[in-house]
């Protein structure tokens, strides 16, 4: 049974108000367990309008690679150790140097205003609630000086999409690293954007008041499966733009949207401090093979030279410490934080990266293993 309190709906901006989902055992603070992540989906889905909740929950096509993400993490199984010492089990780590409650961050995703009055901000702000690591969409709503407002102590990342004209990318880059981002996620995955039959049957309208403000000339948002960008060449990337960015950014570059270990060698060779095993969400592409079936190849390749994260379908603590067994350093998660920011706000992003954290750390117990380092890839049954 949960509390729910439709006052101060509003449907404007792509949301309808705070519902404070919380459980009545829990009433005492916002949180969920694994039952309610799987219900915060479906809550979310009733508080957002539906081309909001289209954007949110689509993958491309026939949504085969968005559905499988899921379904790969849970279809591997766990060979967890015994009689280990686990009473002083922690979930800390490092990405890049620095520390971080738990190998878990929020992965770049767009048009947070679509989501929460407050965009971005908003989803800032649960980021640093929760102590994770919130990697910012170049196609956000709110200036990024704002977001980085909101960090307090939680590192902040910035995903980059290279635009035709080097000089916007060089000022935009130069505001992010002004900001105090630590590190550029260039996005190598969709020059061209795919295609989703659910978007299109529900279309967003582009609205003026919702735009990508730090996108030069601050475009009204689209969403990617407006017809208008079919075919086209948006975000023109090749290995020689990405030569050019790690010589000319002054902060860390990561490759975001790597599926083959020849391209993350070669990511490496060109000087990117990690990459990110990544189908964008199965978004673009359909019938990809899923990241968890990429992962070990990436990390088999890259040869420790670089950090290797992972997205795609993360859900549970369980998820977590099988994409660290198979050589993550860290993961990112997309569409669970959307939910919580949906339905409660701040509040729901801190509770959501919150239980995953915990469900993380459960998990390792379980396995017998007492820090992320520990775990290896004999915990997944081959």
């Amino acid at each position: 049974m949960h509390l729910r309190d439709r006052s101060n709906d509003d449907p404007s901006c792509g949301w309808r108000g705070n519902t404070g989902f919380a459980t009545l055992q829990q009433i005492s603070g916002w949180r969920v367990d694994s039952y309610d992540l799987d219900q915060l989906e479906k809550e979310a889905e009733t508080k957002l309008p539906p081309p909001s909740w289209a954007f949110c929950v689509t993958g491309a096509d026939d949504e085969i690679t968005s559905i499988e993400n899921v379904s790969a993490w849970r279809n591997l199984r766990l060979r967890p150790r015994v009689l280990n010492d686990i009473s002083k089990a922690a979930t800390e780590t490092t990405v890049l140097g620095q520390k971080i409650a738990a190998p878990i961050l929020i992965a770049p995703t767009g048009r947070h205003k679509l989501f929460h009055p407050q965009g971005e901000r908003e989803t800032a702000r649960g980021a640093a609630l929760a102590d994770a690591v919130y990697v910012m969409a170049t196609s956000a709503n709110v200036p990024l000086e704002e977001v980085a407002k909101e960090r307090k102590n939680a590192p902040q990342w910035f995903q980059l999409y290279l635009f035709p004209e080097h000089d916007e990318v060089e000022r935009l880059i130069d505001r992010v690293a002004a900001a105090g981002f630590t590190a550029l996620a260039l996005t190598v995955d969709n020059q061209v954007y795919g295609w989703s039959p659910r978007q299109a049957r529900i279309p967003f309208e582009p609205r003026d008041d919702i735009r990508n403000v730090n996108m030069p000339g601050q475009p009204m948002a689209r969403t990617a499966y407006d017809a208008s960008f079919r075919g086209k060449v948006v975000f023109p990337t090749t290995w020689r733009e990405l030569e050019w960015l790690v010589k000319r950014s002054p902060i860390p570059v990561i490759c975001k949207g790597v599926m083959r270990g020849d391209d993350a060698r070669r990511c490496v060779d060109l000087g990117a401090k990690a990459v990110m095993v990544s189908n964008h969400g199965g978004r673009h592409l359909d019938t990809t093979i899923t990241t968890a079936q990429a992962l070990p190849d990436v990390v088999d390749a890259v040869k420790g030279r670089a950090e290797v994260y992972v997205d795609g379908g993360i859900r549970r603590g369980t998820d977590v410490v099988k994409a660290l067994a198979l050589g993550a350093r860290a993961v990112m998660v997309g569409r669970p934080p959307i939910w919580g920011l949906a339905v409660n706000g701040a509040e729901g992003v801190a509770a959501v990266m919150r239980h995953l954290q915990e469900d993380l750390l459960r998990a390792m117990q379980l396995c017998g293993i007492k820090t992320p380092s520990e775990a290896a890839r004999d915990l997944v049954a081959s």
